[in-house]
Formats: structure tokens, C-alpha cells, sequence
């Protein structure tokens, strides 16, 4: 007859022997940090054993966006580029709500290994026309029917303004500058001198004729952070908030001498029509600025990102 003191002993190596062959199955080789951007992916970061560095994935969340994801445009006489142009509104989609509803994107990675100088990024977003503004043509939606998973066309109508003045503003002699009314249409999110050691630049503007500046843009090595060694809790991200020289339904903010006043892009709460599925031609149709945002996203350069750099679009 065996000793129950035995079994008991038996029992307890059988069930470390379990646990911990079931960590091996769920670790990665050598027991290295890692992210994951699903339920299927996990690679090596610099993080330190033991320490798992994560980012949000389109998969699981309609409002973030992978770079890698973005679709290539030919622009005439100027390179290619990848982009995307997303309307955003305060209606639960971009975030849980009970907020101020300021408009913002974080810039999420792990790797370093692509967060290199030969690349950049830019994120400008854009208030609706009073007129003259075209019509929104769509192309196919991704990930669902709300407004986080629709994309405007980049080639036709308002979509074809909207990439024009994110790349080459009012006039481009001197690089990408606004003037005039544009000036009152933009919001600066990863432009105009921002990046991730500066988070809160804006452009200068001194008087009423003064020029937008809505260049520099960041490199991905400025633009985002990557996971590093040093510290226990994984601190890869960074965020980026919206800014515009806009009030109220439009309002520039300056005078005829005196420079506007930098004001918060707030959203308020969506109550406009058409909602989600757009048809071609129609779209959210808003004009204040403070219900429909039109966030446009672009990156360029030799390097690829990788799979974990992705784009948070939140309404706070």
C-alpha cells in the first residue's frame, strides 16, 4: 500500500511539471520580451526578460491603424506614398466617451529596428467646406460599417483636396504652407514641427497674412518610441494631441496684426446625417469642425514599418 504522503508528493511534481510546460508553449524561445499585435504574433524586443511589450491591433480595435496596412499612391511628379484619410466624430468609436473629446493619435511600436531616419511619417486633420468642397467618394471599407473603418479616396473630389493640401497646403514654394481660409480649415496633430521630444509644437503665425507652415513631419525614429531597457513598465508610445487656430464653427482666431490664439480641437458629440455605410457620394456633411474631423495619415521612405507600428486615432 502506498503512503499518502507520497501520492500527495507525486501529485504536486506532476502539476509544476504541467504549468510549467505550458509556459514554454506560451513564452518566447529563451524567455525574451516580446509584443503582441494579435493572438498569433510575437517577436524579440529590447525590453529585458521577462517583460512583454504590447500595441493595439486593428484586429481588435476599428480606430487603430498599421502602417504597413496603408495603400501605395503614385503622386504625379512627386514619388509614391502611402496614406489614408479617416472622418472621426465623438460617437463611442474612438474611444469610451466621458472625456473632453479632444481629438488626438498615439504612435505605437515596439521594435527599433525600423525606427530609422529614412522614413517619416505625417498626421494633419481637416474640417469640412462650407463650399465648393466635392464629392466624398469612398473606397471599400475595412474591418466594419463605422465611420473608423471607412476610407476616402485619395484621387477624386473632397478626398483629392484633402490629400493636396496634407501634402502640398496652399502653395508649396517653400514647402507645404497654408494661407488664407485654409488656414482655418486645419488641425495639426504629427506636423509642423512635432515629434515625440515635442509633442505640443505649432506653427508660427504673427499676423493676419502670415503663412502655415504645416511641414516638418518626423522621421520614425522622432515621430515614435520605441520599447527599450531601463525600466520595468513598457513605455512605447506616444501621444499627440489635436491643435488648430479655429474656434467655434470656424472662427479664425488672429486679427489683422495680432497672432491666433492655439485653441483644443474638442469633438462634440455626432449628430449629423448620413451615418455609416456611406454611399459613394455622401458622406458626414458638418461643418464646424467640432462633429466631423477628417484625419489623414501618411508615410514614406526606404524603410518598411513593421507590423507593430500602428496609429491610435482617439477622441479623448
Amino acid at each position: 500500500m502506498r503512503n499518502p504522503s507520497s501520492n500527495g508528493h507525486a501529485r504536486q511534481v506532476w502539476t509544476i511539471a504541467a504549468v510549467f510546460a505550458a509556459l514554454i508553449l506560451v513564452l518566447p524561445i529563451g524567455f525574451t520580451t516580446a509584443y503582441l499585435t494579435d493572438t498569433k504574433t510575437a517577436a524579440d524586443t529590447s525590453g529585458g526578460t521577462g517583460r512583454w511589450c504590447s500595441v493595439p491591433t486593428p484586429e481588435k480595435q476599428p480606430n487603430v491603424y498599421r502602417l504597413k496596412d496603408f495603400p501605395t499612391h503614385q503622386w504625379s511628379g512627386s514619388g509614391t506614398s502611402s496614406m489614408i484619410i479617416v472622418p472621426v466624430v465623438r460617437n463611442g468609436e474612438f474611444g469610451p466617451g466621458g472625456g473632453d473629446g479632444r481629438l488626438g493619435v498615439r504612435a505605437w511600436a515596439c521594435q527599433s529596428s525600423s525606427l530609422t531616419t529614412s522614413s517619416s511619417i505625417k498626421i494633419t486633420s481637416w474640417r469640412n467646406a462650407s463650399s465648393n468642397q466635392g464629392t466624398m467618394n469612398w473606397l471599400n471599407r475595412v474591418g466594419g460599417d463605422g465611420f473608423a473603418s471607412h476610407r476616402l479616396s485619395l484621387t477624386s473630389d473632397f478626398g483629392a483636396q484633402l490629400a493636396k493640401l496634407h501634402r502640398e497646403g496652399s502653395t508649396n514654394l517653400l514647402g507645404a504652407g497654408l494661407i488664407l481660409n485654409d488656414r482655418q480649415r486645419y488641425t495639426w496633430l504629427m506636423s509642423s514641427g512635432r515629434d515625440r521630444s515635442s509633442t505640443s509644437a505649432s506653427p508660427t503665425c504673427l499676423t493676419n497674412l502670415c503663412t502655415l507652415n504645416i511641414d516638418p513631419y518626423p522621421t520614425f525614429s522622432a515621430g515614435f518610441q520605441a520599447d527599450t531597457a531601463g525600466t520595468r513598465e513598457a513605455k512605447n508610445s506616444v501621444e499627440y494631441l489635436a491643435s488648430s487656430y479655429w474656434k467655434d464653427a470656424g472662427t479664425w482666431t488672429g486679427g489683422v496684426v495680432t497672432r491666433p490664439t492655439e485653441q483644443p480641437v474638442n469633438l462634440t458629440a455626432y449628430s449629423g446625417s448620413p451615418k455609416p455605410p456611406f454611399a459613394n457620394g455622401t458622406g458626414p456633411a458638418s461643418t464646424d469642425g467640432r462633429q466631423v474631423e477628417w484625419v489623414v495619415m501618411e508615410w514614406w521612405g526606404s524603410t518598411a514599418p513593421t507590423d507593430d507600428m500602428v496609429l491610435e486615432v482617439f477622441v479623448r
